[in-house]
């Protein structure tokens, strides 16, 4: 008598890992299915293709970053540069939270190459999220539109270089300094756009000319990279 297999309490990493240890080309989805025990089908209608079961978790994180947003921008008065910092946080976390689907998928992406193009476009759904809410959340002023573009691809920027950084060593926990990081950051592209109530209370306002930032990135710039670029080009 054959025993049925068992589902892993965790299908999508238990998945991941699969495919990172036995190969991309080698790992079907029947084999992915039988690890978790179940049907084929049932793969197919809960998880999509092998593809889609390497970005599965985003789905959900993308909905709870969408919540945090708008929960903030409910708040009269809200900080924006403090709720992008929340944000970029919460996404950060869910890679810390997720250790081994994290390491899993870093190795699986470093193998197979086709996996890169879907983990960009899974990169500018999150910028997109940001930028959506900056759009209606910063000084409404005639250069908003561009600053909520520029701000929003600076914050997954720092946000990727940090990660990178904690994947290469995930001993550490640097969300302190990727919050810290990011939040001045956020002041200050607001403050060098000309939108000086973005200042931190208790700090004199800055008094700058509205700026179009345009700045060329290494997709391997770390966070400090970032942040000479940026601050290069509001002078």
């Amino acid at each position: 008598m054959t025993e049925t297999p068992r589902a892993t309490p965790d299908v999508v990493t238990g998945s991941i890992r699969l495919l990172a240890e036995q190969g991309w080309e080698a790992t079907t989805v029947d084999r992915l299915a039988q690890a978790a025990g179940i049907s084929r089908a049932t793969f197919f209608r809960k998880y999509g293709s092998k593809e889609d079961i390497v970005f599965a978790d985003h789905a959900a994180n993308l909905e709870r970053l969408e919540q945090l947003l708008a929960r903030s921008g409910a708040v009269p008065g809200a900080d924006p540069a403090v709720a992008l910092r929340e944000g970029v946080l919460l996404v950060f976390r869910h890679h810390l939270d997720h250790r081994e689907r994290a390491l899993a998928r870093n190795a699986l992406l470093r193998q197979v190459p086709q996996l890169r193009d879907r983990e960009l476009i899974t990169s500018h759904r999150y910028e997109q999220v940001l930028q959506r809410y900056l759009r209606s959340a910063l000084p409404e002023t005639p250069d908003r539109a561009i600053l909520a573009t520029a701000l929003s691809a600076a914050a997954v920027a720092v946000h990727n270089a940090h990660l990178r950084g904690w994947l290469r060593a995930p001993e550490t926990d640097p969300s302190a300094e990727l919050a810290a990081q990011t939040e001045r950051l956020a002041r200050a592209l607001v403050t060098g756009f000309g939108h000086p109530g973005a200042a931190p209370a208790g700090e004199p306002a800055a008094r700058a000319r509205p700026a179009v930032v345009v700045t060329v990135l290494d997709p391997a710039a770390d966070t400090e990279q970032v942040l000479a670029s940026v601050r290069d080009a509001l002078r």
